[in-house]
């Protein structure tokens, strides 16, 4: 039995208001301004898509179960007249949203419309927002006014309740939404004389009464409530209005504008869940093993995997993996799920067997949504999963920059403008996207993010490395995941090989998250797992250098242990040896690539530079020349740029050490597969940490808890992160008591319906003053794809061997200039090319672009990019920049 009248039960009773409209009014004109859309046309298309994404989505009782927990968070009485009203309101802010579109001006300057004259008197002049959110409200405030059956605070929380969802009205057309409850009289003077147009006969004084009393009906409310969680709960329904108002608009628009109506909305069907089950099942040999022979693993004793060999590892990997399985059958009521697994367990598989069992308990589980931090590990996942489920484009997409635009199938498939539009919704029923990107639709107040926030409703959602971020945010990360969860029915998963279950730092959500690996140490402590690096600090011993001298001094001594190691184990592996060694800076890492390229004891070695100044076609050149096995001996010198997301596997490390997260990500990249012996990291104290992590809350705690620093060797050898991080969480817990509602902190937003501060507030990267950095040279054609496209552009060198960087700015300095009839297409052809330029391009610091000043090109630099006109004179893909040509001293 449904709580409350259905969402096309309450439009069925809500639109013929427009119907009832003495003349004719218009939404929007055709391209050619031949053809044009009238009001109720246009909110017809507008219910339509409504309807369409409240389906799909299977909103429509989520919807439902919400506004019941908000009714009593609110402690509402009058349960049934109270929440049909609410939702009613709710659908109709979607419904009613351009009923200002009656505004003579608006007719006039806009729709061309000759049967009405410019009324040069209105105030808000040909704007219809805002008379739009007016008249909405006050249809709904004399409803509420008129219920007999609520009591005066009732009303009240349903008075203040259309003012938050006629903002959303108000800024439909904006960027961005905000709350505000400041309005102009005589704009809502102005307002009231169009009342009547709707057939609406209401008294003016009553109508303008609710909003120039508006802050004291917000003052008011917040004197009611009882229970700050209710603030969440609007704050998210709200936010899921925004979502839905603006995407049906967008859709209705479109089909007007492009006659294309849009159907498919990304989702998974039955038949489409039952075919990636079975796939994940069978296509992977270890897979079709392991749901053969489930029980028999499951109780396989644990004292015969002690041995360290690759049959037990795997072992380990098929015991992991079933007791994911089992402990998330038992909990799959439960919303917020943790996996602590340690490296080379195969965390990408383990995500597919969560979700692949997760659509199967869940009907109503439809999409599924993969997060990381890096791109390359977007990338490789991707690859990963298409594999495994043995699926195409029509299914999975990536987003981030480097992705380009996303075409279904072999890349022929379907009218680019509908392609476009499955690109801005995300119309695919797997997803994987950066932290940035998803958090941005959970928190942010941006039109185009929170776009997807509908999506997220009945979906899976796997999170990967969160632990990449300041934990100064991870309080917040938690509470957006377990509170969206709850509300929205998403299934979420934190993965993590470091980090304890994050809940821990909300008392009222410790223990909201399940651990679905009962004993970490049985799989962390074995040797499969825990032999495979071996970590010597041998080297920390030694003072860290303190001038430029005992610099250049250390890093000679360091070469020095480097080829004896090196040799060494060279000498026990056929000749055969890869060396990982990770800076804190760019600059220290530059020098030491020099100084080994100059030393002939590293003749025999293939030296190789990764850091941020190396493009990501050398990148690309990089792994694949160590995965290929192109060179017996192999030098890697980089920054923290490795320790994620880049798939190549080492036999030796060194280490400036610096987080104890980070030491461990390093490690990960040593003997990924535990099958090689002998594989030690070896970590040093050159650079000054601070340099890099100085406001991260972890290695504050380093460096002044006495415990954890004299402890650090103990924590990494045996993975007993969880001591550094009871000490990260109680320090975060004593802030946050005495301060999680109060005024000046983050979370006192949601009571103010702050949309822009908690958005702004929370920033998993802090805004600096990095731009876009574009180097003209030639690529190897091998490292693009579609490559008829790049012909067509006429990019090619005359051997058709490179893509050259010229040519690829010359032609999107024609397309930023260019004139397009249809702006999305525009919008195609820059995703397009934007893919490309980001092979070209790196990130730089102002104080970088200062060093390198005379070499840039100003003429060039205005499009988003800056241009870097002689880079020969300065640059090479393969050392970055030239240490002689140019001061290195900012390259940190």
């Amino acid at each position: 039995m449904k709580s409350f009248n259905c969402s096309k039960g309450i439009i069925d009773d809500i639109l013929p208001i427009f119907g009832d409209l003495s003349k004719t009014y218009y939404a929007h004109l055709s391209k050619d301004r031949s053809e044009k859309e009238t009001l109720f046309n246009h909110s017809l298309l507008v219910s339509k898509y409504c309807l369409k994404l409240i389906e799909s989505h299977q909103i429509d009782h989520l919807l439902d179960s919400l506004i019941e927990r908000i009714m009593e968070l609110l402690q509402i009485k009058n349960k049934r007249e109270w929440g049909s009203l609410f939702k009613e309101i709710f659908i109709a802010a979607i419904v009613y949203h351009d009923m200002g579109k009656i505004n003579p001006n608006f007719q006039v300057i806009k729709m061309e419309n000759e049967s009405f004259s410019l009324n040069n008197k209105l105030s808000f002049q040909s704007n219809h927002s805002l008379l739009g959110a007016y008249l909405f409200s006050n249809i709904y405030f004399k409803k509420t006014f008129e219920n007999n059956e609520l009591n005066d605070d009732e009303k009240l929380t349903l008075y203040f309740s259309i003012h938050l969802f006629a903002s959303t009205i108000i800024k439909h057309h904006n960027p961005s939404i905000n709350f505000s409850l400041e309005f102009e009289k005589q704009q809502i003077n102005d307002c009231y004389s169009f009342i009547e147009t709707y057939n609406l006969y209401f008294d003016k004084n009553f109508c303008s009464s609710f909003y120039m009393s508006a802050s004291n009906i917000f003052e008011e409310f917040g004197g009611i409530v009882a229970n700050q969680e209710v603030y969440f709960d609007l704050f998210a329904i709200t936010k899921l209005l925004f979502s839905l108002l603006t995407a049906s608009d967008f859709y209705a628009t479109n089909e007007f504008m492009t006659k294309i109506e849009i159907n498919e909305f990304g989702i998974l069907n039955k038949d489409e869940k039952e075919k990636l089950t079975k796939s994940f099942k069978t296509v992977k040999y270890y897979n079709k093993d392991l749901y053969e022979n489930f029980e028999y693993y499951q109780s396989f004793p644990w004292e015969k995997l002690t041995e360290r060999n690759a049959s037990n590892l795997n072992f380990l990997r098929q015991k992991l993996t079933i007791e994911l399985i089992s402990n998330l059958r038992k909990h799959s009521d439960r919303k917020c799920f943790y996996l602590e697994a340690p490296t080379g367990a195969g965390k990408t598989n383990l995500s597919l067997a969560f979700a692949t069992e997760l659509i199967n308990i869940d009907s109503s589980l439809n999409k599924v949504f993969y997060v990381f931090p890096f791109t390359t590990l977007i990338t490789q996942t991707f690859e990963s999963i298409k594999e495994t489920l043995e699926i195409d484009n029509n299914y999975i997409i990536q987003l981030h920059s480097k992705a380009g635009f996303h075409e279904k199938g072999d890349g022929t498939y379907g009218d680019e403008k509908q392609l476009y539009l499955d690109n801005l919704f995300v119309n695919y029923p797997i997803v994987l996207m950066s932290h940035i990107h998803f958090y941005n639709i959970l928190k942010g107040n941006e039109k185009e993010s929170n776009y997807l926030l509908h999506r997220l409703c009945n979906s899976i959602v796997i999170i990967d490395e969160i632990q990449t971020y300041n934990p100064e945010h991870w309080d917040k990360i938690v509470y957006f995941l377990a509170n969206y969860a709850q509300i929205f029915n998403i299934r979420v998963l934190i993965m993590s090989a470091t980090l304890p279950k994050i809940d821990a730092l909300h008392p009222d959500l410790n223990g909201s998250f399940i651990s679905l690996i009962s004993n970490r140490d049985q799989y962390f402590s074995n040797q499969n797992f825990a032999g495979r690096v071996s970590f010597d600090f041998t080297l920390t011993e030694k003072q860290r250098p303190k001038n430029k001298e005992d610099k250049e001094n250390y890093l000679i001594e360091l070469s020095n242990f480097m080829i004896e190691k090196a040799e060494r184990y060279a000498s026990l592996n056929d000749q055969k040896v890869n060396i990982l060694i990770e800076f804190i800076t760019k600059k220290t890492a530059a020098f030491f690539f020099t100084l080994l390229n100059n030393d002939s004891r590293f003749e025999d070695y293939k030296i190789l530079l990764l850091s941020g100044d190396i493009l990501e076609f050398r990148r690309k050149q990089i792994i694949n020349s160590i995965k290929e096995q192109v060179y017996p001996k192999v030098i890697v010198v980089s920054t923290q740029v490795v320790e994620a997301g880049v798939d190549i596997d080492m036999d030796i490390g060194f280490k400036d050490r610096s987080l104890i997260d980070s030491d461990e990500q390093l490690a990960g990249r040593i003997n990924r597969n535990a099958l090689k012996k002998n594989c030690i990291v070896y970590l040093f104290d050159f650079d000054k940490t601070s340099t890099i992590y100085g406001s991260d809350n972890r290695y504050k705690i380093q460096q002044t808890d006495k415990d954890i620093y004299n402890d650090y060797k103990e924590i990494l050898i045996n993975k007993e992160f969880h001591a550094l991080y009871e000490k990260v969480f109680e320090e975060k817990l004593k802030k946050m008591k005495s301060n999680f509602f109060a005024a000046g902190y983050y979370y006192q937003y949601f009571k103010e319906f702050n949309f822009s501060k908690l958005h702004s507030e929370f920033k998993l990267i802090e805004d600096n003053d990095s731009q876009q950095l574009f180097i003209p040279i030639k690529i190897p054609i091998s490292f693009f794809d579609n490559i008829s496209n790049l012909e067509k552009m006429r990019v090619l060198t005359e051997d058709k061997e490179y893509v050259d960087g010229t040519k690829i700015f010359e032609y999107y300095e024609k397309l930023v200039n260019l004139e397009f009839d249809d702006f999305s297409l525009k919008k195609i052809e820059l995703k397009k090319i934007g893919s490309i330029m980001s092979q070209f391009s790196i990130s730089v610091y102002r104080k970088q672009l200062e060093a390198i000043a005379d070499m840039l090109q100003p003429e060039k630099s205005k499009y988003g990019f800056q241009y870097l006109l002689n880079w020969n004179l300065c640059y090479s893909p393969e050392s970055g920049f030239d240490s002689k040509k140019v001061d290195v001293s900012y390259f940190i």
